[in-house]
């Protein structure tokens, strides 16, 4: 059953047992009533017996492509009556030749009423760890479909020239690919590609990260299961849906920030080679001079023309060749918390924008208040606590330009 912590938030963990219901039965069903054809997932409550979750989803940083969403689940299975070891054909979760098993579906929820999704994906692996003399715990690993995607390869096929969306849906509606489309949230790219021949077994998550670079956006697996395309002007004339504050001011209260401050985020070369063409090239010439040579090359990027390498060189350019002072990572801890202080933390998704202030004691200025994106969300739940590290980057805000009001020079403004 759903556990209420301490701290205010509801947990609930559901594990897909593997049976279906609501299963239409000819001769049974109602031709008008609410059972499917193939039957919806059973999914078996098994948050009493859970002793500690660990969530990961989102990239290291803005240059790196998005890893598998990962999520790990300790489960005490003696106290379950052994229900999660496989070994277990005693156990309710057994039918036929599989219990609790790889592949089947999990999700785990947190928020001030349990329905607040923090991972939906599926079981990778379940280990069982016997200690004497008759303890027992189980290990569950879960994945995101984008590992389903990365154990998927295309067959040969060519599709036209188009934006960068419209190719992350044709390769989702592949047939060897299949993703359900009631489980898409594309939104529209700006970066138009090229004419590309996919070779047989070119794998669908390289595919697809290819079109991102190109792009230079975001395609993720979002917490409650949707795969996300972003396009890299999602974030340019948001707002901050969250203010984080460590002086007792508006906002939420954190534990930590670290700053980053080097040349891992300084590129003032960039070299686009793209498919089929040749090389387009980006140089920051005052950076240059005052801090060397970075170059960024990038390889095979599926854009239309020399033009569409040119546009991308430049935005990364503009973005890399001067070295940032960071806002990179904020610890958060819910227990303290207000509930709808752990509730807006809870309701965070990657490519939100929030807003961070840093204050200090000596020096100048006595505070930095930054607007960055959310690249990477982690949670560690147990009994006791529950915290969150946002791993963040950098974004620049920008408001619409608005004819006959906005100043044609502002660079503050930009086309929406």
């Amino acid at each position: 059953m759903a556990t209420l912590a301490k701290w205010g938030q509801t947990y609930k963990v559901l594990l897909d047992t593997g049976f279906t219901t609501t299963a239409f039965i000819l001769g049974t069903s109602t031709l008008d009533g609410t059972d499917v054809l193939d039957g919806n997932v059973e999914f078996a409550d098994v948050t009493e017996w859970v002793t500690s979750v660990n969530i990961r989803r989102g990239r290291p940083d803005q240059l790196s492509t998005m890893p598998i969403g990962q999520a790990s689940i300790v489960l005490d299975d003696k106290a379950s009556g052994r229900r999660f070891d496989p070994a277990n054909t005693a156990s309710p979760y057994f039918q036929g030749t599989y219990g609790i098993s790889p592949m089947r579906y999990v999700q785990i929820y947190g928020g001030t009423a349990g329905d607040r999704p923090l991972f939906f994906g599926r079981i990778a692996d379940v280990d069982v760890e016997y200690q004497q003399p008759n303890q027992s715990f189980t290990y569950v690993a879960c994945v995101d479909d984008l590992a389903q995607l990365a154990r998927t390869n295309l067959t040969a096929f060519t599709p036209t020239s188009q934006l960068s969306s419209a190719r992350v849906s044709a390769i989702l509606d592949r047939p060897e690919v299949a993703y359900s489309t009631a489980t898409r949230a594309i939104s529209t790219g700006v970066a138009t590609l090229g004419t590309v021949a996919y070779d047989d077994n070119t794998n669908v998550k390289s595919a697809i990260d290819s079109v991102v670079q190109a792009e230079d956006g975001r395609f993720f697996i979002s917490a409650g299961g949707t795969a996300t395309f972003q396009s890299r002007l999602a974030n340019i004339f948001g707002t901050a849906t969250a203010f984080f504050t460590d002086n007792g001011g508006v906002g939420i209260g954190y534990q930590g920030l670290s700053i980053g401050y080097g040349a891992e985020t300084l590129f003032n070369r960039i070299q686009v080679g793209v498919e089929g063409l040749s090389v387009a090239t980006a140089v920051g010439t005052a950076s240059i001079a005052e801090f060397g040579v970075q170059t960024l090359a990038l390889d095979n990027v599926p854009l239309v023309d020399m033009a569409a390498g040119t546009t991308l060189a430049n935005e990364l350019r503009d973005k890399y060749q001067n070295p940032v002072f960071r806002f990179d990572e904020l610890n958060l801890v819910l227990n303290g918390l207000t509930a709808s202080e752990a509730q807006t933390i809870s309701t965070l998704e990657l490519g939100n924008i929030v807003n961070v202030i840093k204050t200090y004691t000596t020096g100048s200025p006595t505070s930095i208040a930054r607007d960055v994106v959310v690249e990477q969300i982690s949670h560690t739940i147990t009994p006791m606590t529950h915290t969150v590290t946002l791993g963040l980057g950098q974004t620049s805000l920008k408001t619409e330009f608005l004819l006959d009001t906005s100043e044609l020079d502002d660079v503050e403004v930009g086309l929406g």
